[in-house]
């Protein structure tokens, strides 16, 4: 079967996922202060990096061994540390830490209070003259009409104003405190790529796409300059279906939390088997699902 897998970033956190992880041992080892969490924590950057990150380990050991080999690994945001993490081989410990460490260091490098807003309904060029002078930037590209902006919270607080004037059917702030895949993070890329230099060598075991370009990475090299670059430079996410497209798997999963990517890619692709984990009632479900896909 021919299965790409697709590894979420942040906003679709809920207490539900928190109390998965705290019913699993060895997610409960290495991060002791589970217990101490609270819901209204969860929107906390450095939390929610390396909660998101967590999960994603938690569903990947649960999974990895029932499903067939990848054929490509792919990450939205912070989900691409986590196709690298798998795909490089990363123990856990130091997977988290560098989900902390991006987490500390995209907080560090932002000077006032920030965040992003979803914007749908706008052309590219539009949108790019509405932000002129704001000091906010287009943070994510998911597709002709569809975006995610970033920049500081009373410049973003303006714009969920402004924009409809000028056709945006949905402005919307997501749970996200920093502005991310923009230049107002340069300062942290030098640091993580210091943080990242350790794994930056050898070949990955599965290719990852590339955030910013859509290119399917083979080296961990490449994969490493891509995850420096992300965080301050605009993700690509609707070259990034693009290549998943091209791949012509049988089935695509989502690694939520939640389901975003899924339907983002179900909307480009009606016909392509695509779900998410948060759709299902638990695993055994999820493997039925690409047991009938596969025929």
């Amino acid at each position: 079967m021919r299965l790409i897998v697709l590894f979420s970033g942040q906003g679709g956190q809920t207490e539900e996922h928190l109390s998965e992880l705290r019913a699993d041992a060895e997610t409960r080892a290495w991060l002791p202060a589970l217990d101490a969490l609270r819901s209204n924590d969860l929107a906390s950057n450095v939390t929610a990096q390396v909660l998101i990150s967590a999960l994603h380990a938690l569903r990947w050991r649960r999974l990895a061994p029932r499903l067939p080999r990848p054929l490509l690994f792919a990450g939205y945001s912070l989900g691409e540390l986590s196709a690298f993490a798998l795909a490089r081989g990363l123990p856990l410990k130091d997977w988290l830490a560098l989900a902390a460490r991006r987490a500390a260091l995209m907080d560090a490098a932002t000077a006032q209070p920030s965040g992003l807003l979803a914007v749908q309904g706008l052309t590219e060029a539009v949108l790019r003259a509405a932000l002129d002078g704001s000091g906010c930037s287009i943070a994510i590209r998911n597709g002709d009409a569809h975006f995610v902006v970033g920049g500081a919270s009373t410049a973003l607080i303006e714009l969920e104003h402004t924009l409809p004037t000028r056709g945006a059917r949905r402005c919307v702030r997501l749970a996200v405190h920093t502005p991310s895949h923009t230049p107002l993070l340069a300062a942290a890329q030098a640091p993580l790529a210091e943080a990242l230099a350790p794994w930056a060598s050898g070949r990955l075991s599965v290719p990852v796409i590339a955030g910013i370009d859509g290119r399917a990475q083979r080296d961990a090299a490449d994969a490493v300059r891509a995850l420096t670059a992300q965080v301050a430079q605009t993700i690509d996410w609707s070259t990034c279906m693009d290549t998943v497209l091209e791949y012509a798997p049988d089935a695509v999963l989502e690694i939520g939390p939640c389901n975003a990517l899924a339907r983002m890619l179900a909307e480009r692709a009606p016909e392509l088997p695509v779900r998410a984990v948060d759709d299902f009632s638990g695993d055994t479900a999820v493997v039925d699902w690409l047991e009938r896909m596969a025929g």
